[in-house]
């Protein structure tokens, strides 16, 4: 089919709705598959506050994110305090890639005028600054900072505990001590705190931390320092472990508010046992916006009742911008129950794996949407239209469409925020598309403007699939069979399975004249080329497959005739014994399924008609109708997949697999080859051609066997029993070895088969 260049264009744009392999994984994927229209970016997920909206579900991203912040935050403080003079770069090549021996070669040359900097850090602005400025009590603590860090921080295996040497670490402690008492730097000085304070935590003596707490830091003047949070979270953790949860969840709350790469750590540690405890940790908090943010970390658990939860925070500080995240991240969870439920071709797999849709999620939705409706009717939230949005989403989940489309309308002239207008023009087209139904040529052409010009639809991932799966459902809802399929899969996934409903609604649409846009896509490849001609070969093919000759000719005789030639093949040649991969001893004739299809009614006319060669001829097409089933070397001639993987699990010879949709269909059907085996073995007989005769009763015999292993008595034994040969698949063993033991043949079948060998032994 030749189209010019533009439609090509086009095409391939359109087709990205018609997926080149099923819309959803077809190995053994078990993640869940599903849609979401929320954007990322509806509320503020780069703030400091994105780990937590994920619930910190990737635990080795964040834990690389909170190290590489809280060294960016470090950094920056110490860039601070020497007025912006140094670079961050510098800062961290001392601070973070030096080793002790070169921060004392450092020390030596901030202490002696005339001794140079190590050559590396000649350029080093922190290096440079500490030379000229004489800072000796910074390298001092330095120093100390390295050699306490193999006793505080993990080695490169982050799960690995450090080498921790408690003798050593308490010598430590004691010269650190020393040294916080003869540094005038009130700033150094809290760094000596939290050093010595974290050392005590790390070698587990709590009592020593909590003294060192009160010891220290009255002692230190009060400055604003990320350090201050800190201390605390070790103080917490001292607290933790000597029994006193109470207070200790209280500091864990603070640190969880104010420090986000201390969040993670402050949300695993935050520990309230009871009613009573909740209470007296709600009591020591100073304010308002501590107690919000309390019940914040309490909404992050997998328990909370996380809208409850939600309604404390409103009540206590409606301006915390906490009540977004959890709004987003409680939206996301409804996506994954609700959107495209009645659609969602792989529901079944999310129930089974991932128990999907939540038992409690419709009484959880109707929750949200009653704090929602209140939230948008007293309109004291930081951002009153995202609210409106999102009542109007969840009136989508719920399945009030019409309620959606008002509360929608409504908010759309208000909406200044480019974000919340492209939120809301990405939810009006999810609504649109679950909408569709008895889609006719008018529908189509609005589906295929989407397609190629809705921004929306390109900038989601999800509307292909959701897209894709709500036509599959509405077309098979009106019979069209041919085209839900082609919503979601490529042609080769009906392959293995040929479903003529589906075949022949294609082939009508390649017929029509006056094609939609959408139907054309439907019915072309990628490559801009009709499906019309594999249709017709999957359609031959079919009735191939299930020895109706006449009617396979007459759908082959349709397709063009450099058509035909797809496949050269010769299933005319024996194989005693099956073997796909062994070379075959071809002749000069190269068939395809035409001239093959034609070959066997020239050997049926010949059979009938020359009595003397007949044994022959049904000889031949006996070869031909059994190198065409699933056990012969030209199996691909009446199938498109063959795969010995799951013997074992059919239901009428069709069997599940992952690459095809509606299970992989295998030939196994040998009557036919054994009808004419044994006609010709009793027309050889007639002619006393007995070699021929013993060869046609050894094939047939092979189809018995065959047949056997497709039995209920063979494959229920299973793959690593070996059942006894029932005596209804030994007729023509039997036969062979009582009547044909005297041929040259008899000796050839016993040296080319071990199973004859073992049965003729018995």
């Amino acid at each position: 089919m030749k189209i010019y260049s533009l439609l090509v264009i086009f095409f391939v744009s359109l087709l990205i709705c018609i997926p080149a392999q099923p819309t959803k994984s077809c190995g053994p994927d078990l993640s869940f598959s599903g849609y979401s229209f929320l954007m990322p970016n509806i509320v503020d997920l780069d703030s400091e506050w994105a780990p937590y909206y994920f619930q910190f579900q990737n635990v080795y991203n964040y834990y690389d994110s909170a190290q590489l912040l809280q060294t960016k935050s470090n950094l920056e403080e110490w860039q601070e305090i020497f007025c912006q003079q140094v670079e961050i770069k510098d800062l961290e090549q001392i601070i973070y890639r030096s080793e002790v021996p070169a921060l004392k070669r450092l020390r030596t040359a901030v202490q002696n005028e005339k001794y140079p900097l190590d050559p590396r850090w000649r350029r080093n602005s922190f290096a440079l600054h500490l030379k000229a400025n004489r800072c000796l009590e910074t390298v001092n603590y330095l120093i100390f900072a390295k050699e306490c860090e193999p006793y505080v921080v993990s080695p490169d295996d982050r799960w690995a505990a450090p080498g921790r040497d408690a003798n050593k670490m308490q010598t430590l402690i004691e010269k650190g001590e020393k040294a916080f008492r003869k540094t005038r730097s009130n700033y150094i000085r809290l760094r000596y705190a939290y050093q010595l304070i974290r050392l005590a935590h790390y070698r587990k003596d709590y009592e020593q931390t909590l003294a060192l707490h009160d010891r220290l830091l009255p002692r230190t003047d009060s400055i604003e320092s990320i350090i201050n949070d800190w201390i605390l979270g070790h103080k917490a953790g001292a607290m933790m472990r000597l029994g006193q949860n109470v207070e200790a969840s209280y500091l864990f709350s603070l640190i969880f508010a104010r420090r986000p790469e201390k969040r993670h750590s402050a949300f695993k540690s935050f520990y309230v046992k009871t009613d009573e405890e909740w209470t007296a940790c709600l009591l020591m908090c100073q304010d308002d916006h501590e107690r919000a943010n309390l019940y914040a970390l309490r909404a992050g658990t997998s328990t909370a009742k996380v809208v409850e939860e939600m309604i404390k925070i409103y009540e206590l500080d409606s301006q915390n911008a906490i009540l977004e995240l959890l709004l987003a991240r409680e939206i996301k969870k409804l996506e994954r129950d609700l959107l495209g439920l009645e659609f969602n071709d792989r529901k079944r797999e999310n129930k089974m794996f991932h128990n999907l849709p939540r038992k409690g999620a419709p009484r959880e939705l109707i929750a949200l949407q009653e704090f929602v409706i209140r939230l948008v009717e007293e309109g004291r939230v930081r951002q009153p239209q995202l609210w409106q949005i999102a009542r109007g989403y969840l009136e989508f989940l719920a399945g009030d469409d019409y309620a959606a489309r008002q509360t929608f309308a409504l908010i759309k002239p208000q909406i200044i925020n480019e974000t919340l207008k492209t939120q809301l023009a990405t939810f009006e087209l999810a609504l649109w598309i679950d909408n569709l139904e008895d889609i006719d040529n008018e529908t189509e052409e609005e589906i295929s403007d989407i397609i190629t010009d809705h921004p929306m639809y390109a900038r989601f991932k999800d509307f292909p699939d959701f897209l894709n799966d709500r036509l599959a459902h509405a077309y098979r809802e009106q019979g069209d069979v041919g085209k839900a399929f082609r919503c979601q899969y490529n042609l080769k996934h009906l392959l293995p399975n040929p479903d003529l409903a589906i075949i022949n609604n294609l082939l009508e649409i390649c017929r029509k004249e006056d094609k939609t846009r959408f139907e054309e896509a439907l019915v072309t490849d990628r490559d801009g080329n009709s499906l019309e001609n594999d249709l017709l070969d999957a359609k031959g093919t079919y009735y191939l497959a299930r020895g109706q000759m006449e009617t396979a000719l007459e759908v082959f005789r349709l397709l063009p005739r450099e058509a035909w030639d797809k496949y050269k093949l010769n299933p005319f040649i024996e194989q005693l014994n099956d073997c796909l991969d062994c070379p075959l001893l071809r002749d000069t004739i190269e068939y395809n399924k035409v001239t093959m299809i034609q070959r066997i009614f020239e050997l049926e006319y010949r059979a009938k008609a020359d009595f003397q060669h007949g044994a022959e001829y049904y000889y031949e097409l006996g070869k031909a109708y059994y190198n065409i089933t699933y056990f012969g070397h030209s199996w691909y001639v009446a199938d498109f997949f063959r795969s010995g993987a799951n013997w074992y699990y059919d239901k009428d010879n069709v069997y599940s697999d992952y690459y095809a949709p509606l299970g992989n269909l295998e030939n196994h059907d040998c009557s036919r080859a054994r009808a004419y085996f044994e006609r010709a073995a009793a027309v050889a007989e007639t002619a006393k051609n007995y070699e021929l005769a013993a060869r046609a009763t050894f094939m047939a015999a092979k189809c018995e066997h065959n047949d056997y292993y497709l039995s209920k008595e063979y494959k229920w034994a299973g793959p690593n029993q070996i059942p006894k040969f029932p005596a209804a698949y030994q007729r023509n063993f039997q036969l062979l070895r009582d009547r044909y033991a005297p041929t040259a043949f008899y000796q050839e079948a016993i040296a080319e088969c071990k199973y004859f060998e073992a049965f003729t032994r018995y």
